[in-house]
């Protein structure tokens, strides 16, 4: 998702049709104007075509955590998914598969305890040292360490068994994660999730001979300089210019087909101007109405446009006395003109509000009928306000036990939809009797700020945007055992939530599943942790000299990146 922070590697089966009568509305059609035919032109020689074999993709900066186990925003995984091959591979529908993956083959035992990776031989590191068993093992107890700071310790991993010990120091190894030989790893976990596949296998094991000697504060250090086994080796990085990548050549699925890549830092209003120059070969813009009536003049473009699995959010401090009252929070939430903004910024082409954590391309999507809209109603924000105690003051504010209703939000400034929606809060709030200050910084800092539990008390709402997975479980997201540095930024924690959230993870039905989360999304809806802002279309704008530049509701354009190539 556009500026989103990513949630990491959660979940499992989807179906990838949408449900009918769940499914969000299809947007307008985008004419098939010239900007978005898809039929060749004769002789062309489209825009790039002096950069020759070589791919340039524009977007925003990476923070530089180029390490698998401990990166967490969208920008960072598109670099460490080209240098990097996981443990099992995701399909486009969202299944996982052992097609492009370090895994061969897997086993789960009938009880649902056991799970056995059997490794493909010969598959190199970059600096020609074998993948092996040993490297796997290594990175599951790099997760579980003390001083882990990555957000990958979810469900599936906490319940390894030993995981608790070595995450509590009193041991170095969790004794259910074994290399039975060279090629072959066994993990036995303490009880049966039908997560856990997804939670232990989508992810991207690393080197042990490079890693194994560094804490978790030098390992920081190895971020910029990672050593993988994929199809692409990080060449250069300049921090908030590019980031250049060089071809495999030795890659054990075949040699890229390009001679490199580069990951262009571009700011969010000039990806389409430097994408009509020929500056980038593609741009992930953002979802204005505005911006699909710009490309309809391109000539050299192909649109690829799926819906988003994800949401964008506004996420509520819990450590702030004022947002542990739910009457606020529900006020706040009728307060704010979410079905204005997304009509005035999206129009018809592709965006709607959002009313739960689970997207809209998920077989767990909820009939909405069932839940709130919490439609725009300063009234009934004002009726909320009075109920929890804050009355109206003679200046226009609202006051509790001589405290006024005041808060920051504090939002990132690269995205129109990040600046525009805080705004409109502080306006909307500021006519129900709420002082909301808007604070501004980049995405990256923004991103490190709610990361750090030693920050807890210098935010109160901040928004972004999560990227999901094909599972709908949001256990890394909202539960107590997450908090930061894990993805549970708020400190939410709710015992009714978190007993439905585990009950999720452990029923392998999923009829019962579906129930289970619709109860969660009722749950959601009325307990609001976040204000949930949009789902939305994610465009891509592709040069039609790229062929095999393919993302999809549930895999990254950095997927299977050898295949890409360019053709003149």
């Amino acid at each position: 998702m556009k500026k989103s922070v990513v949630l990491l590697l959660i979940f499992a089966m989807v179906v990838s049709t949408f449900l009918i009568g769940c499914t969000p509305k299809e947007p307008a059609a985008v004419e098939p104007g010239p900007g978005n035919e898809v039929t060749e032109e004769p002789g062309a020689v489209y825009p790039g075509a002096e950069r020759g074999n070589v791919l340039t993709v524009g977007g925003t900066s990476p923070q530089g955590i180029f390490n698998p186990l401990t990166s967490s925003t969208t920008y960072d995984r598109y670099i460490y998914e080209l240098i990097f091959d996981p443990l099992l591979q995701v399909e486009p529908s969202g299944a996982l598969t052992t097609d492009g993956a370090l895994a061969k083959e897997y086993k789960v035992s009938d009880d649902g305890l056991v799970y056995t990776f059997h490794l493909r031989e010969g598959i190199k590191w970059h600096d020609g040292t074998e993948v092996t068993a040993d490297d796997v093992v290594f990175s599951y107890n790099t997760i579980l360490a003390p001083d882990y700071k990555g957000k990958l310790y979810i469900a599936g991993i906490q319940s390894i068994v030993g995981a608790k010990d070595v995450k509590d120091g009193k041991a170095e190894v969790a004794e259910g994660i074994k290399a039975l030989d060279k090629y072959t790893v066994e993990v036995i976990v303490e009880k049966a999730m039908s997560v856990t596949l997804r939670q232990i296998a989508n992810f991207y094991p690393v080197p042990k001979h490079y890693y194994e000697k560094a804490n978790a504060e030098e390992m920081a250090a190895l971020d910029r300089d990672p050593l993988g086994n994929g199809a692409f080796k990080l060449k250069k990085y300049e921090v908030e210019q590019y980031v250049e990548l060089e071809p495999n050549k030795d890659y054990w699925q075949g040699a890229p087909k390009l001679d490199g890549i580069i990951w262009k830092v571009v700011a969010n209003e000039n990806e389409l101007a430097e994408f009509e120059v020929g500056s980038v070969d593609a741009v992930n813009f953002e979802n204005a109405k505005e911006n699909y009536e710009v490309i309809e003049g391109y000539k050299h473009s192909e649109l690829i446009n799926n819906w988003n699995n994800g949401y964008a959010y506004a996420a509520f401090n819990f450590t702030n006395p004022i947002f542990q009252d739910k009457l606020v929070r529900q006020a706040l939430v009728y307060g704010l003109d979410r079905h204005g903004f997304v009509q005035s910024f999206f129009g018809d082409l592709g965006g709607q509000v959002a009313h739960t954590p689970i997207s809209p391309v998920s077989w767990a999507y909820p009939d909405l009928s069932q839940l709130n809209e919490y439609k725009y109603n300063p009234e009934k924000a004002g009726e909320l306000l009075d109920q929890a105690g804050w009355t109206m003051g003679n200046d226009g504010f609202r006051y509790k036990d001589g405290k006024k209703l005041a808060f920051k939000w504090t939002s990132y400034n690269e995205a129109e939809w990040s600046t525009k929606v805080s705004a409109l809060a502080a306006e909307n709030w500021k006519q129900i009797g709420v002082d909301c200050e808007i604070v501004l910084m980049d995405f990256n800092s923004l991103s490190e700020l709610t990361s750090d539990p030693g920050n807890k008390g210098k935010w109160d709402i901040t928004n972004a945007a999560w990227g999901l997975t094909a599972d709908p479980d949001m256990y890394s997201t909202f539960s107590k055992t997450t908090l930061p540095p894990g993805n549970n930024k708020g400190y939410f924690q709710n015992d009714k939530i978190e007993e439905l959230m585990v009950k999720g993870q452990t029923e392998f039905d999923e009829a019962k599943r579906k129930d289970i989360y619709l109860e969660l999304a009722k749950e959601f809806n009325e307990e609001l942790p976040y204000i949930f802002v949009y789902v939305r279309m994610n465009p891509w704008l592709v040069n039609k000299r790229v062929k095999n530049f393919n993302p999809t509701e549930f895999t990254q354009w950095s997927t299977n990146s050898h295949l890409i190539e360019i053709v003149q």
